[in-house]
């Protein structure tokens, strides 16, 4: 700002009043602050003081047991069932939201747990959604997610004879509302897409 353009040099006055009632509620907070500082800096800190309050990261001790209780879902949960498995992946992990372009980590992942199928299995890779939005967004979102999955798998494991759908919100595992109208828990595990495929001859 120019020095053309200031404002004008204003002066306030406090009434003699309230400002002896500002003085008077001010000296006490910064008299007691002194006294609090004083015996700070007269405190004699011991060595058994200093271990009481210092953590060692790098102990053993300092690692802690985590409950597994009620903790976010995993990539994936494989069942097997009568000589087929069922691997279930959370698209919350594979996917960003609305999104069907796998992330970096998710396409890693992903490599890794082609591995695990017989060679030259015939896979079926089925993706679903929550019941949010219609089917003209829910059933392309899901065939989109289902085949991004299997384009991992084709490159990872070319050997593998792979089927793509995608199924919209029409088959899912969990309700997507519950007595408060949402149930975003069920919604969330009914994002997913499925692996299905032989485990024996």
């Amino acid at each position: 700002m120019s020095p053309m353009h200031r404002m004008p040099h204003r002066r306030v006055v406090v009434p003699t009043l309230a400002a002896a009632l500002l003085m008077s509620w001010a000296t006490p907070a910064v008299a007691d602050q002194d006294a609090d500082l004083a015996r700070l800096e007269q405190a004699v800190i011991t060595p058994a003081m200093l271990a009481d309050a210092v953590l060692d990261l790098d102990a053993a001790s300092a690692v802690f047991d985590l409950s597994q209780s009620g903790a976010v879902r995993g990539l994936e949960q494989t069942k097997t069932e009568a000589g087929a498995a069922v691997v279930t992946l959370t698209s919350d992990l594979l996917f960003d939201f609305g999104e069907s372009t796998l992330t970096p980590a998710a396409s890693a992942a992903l490599a890794e747990i082609a591995q695990a199928i017989g060679q030259g299995a015939a896979v079926a890779v089925d993706g679903h959604t929550d019941s949010i939005g219609g089917d003209d967004v829910n059933v392309p979102l899901s065939q989109a997610r289902a085949q991004a999955v299997a384009d991992v798998l084709a490159a990872t494991r070319p050997d593998l004879v792979l089927t793509v759908t995608g199924h919209g919100s029409a088959v899912p595992v969990a309700s997507n509302t519950g007595e408060g109208g949402d149930n975003p828990a069920g919604r969330a595990q009914n994002r997913r897409v499925e692996l299905t495929y032989a485990t024996t001859p």
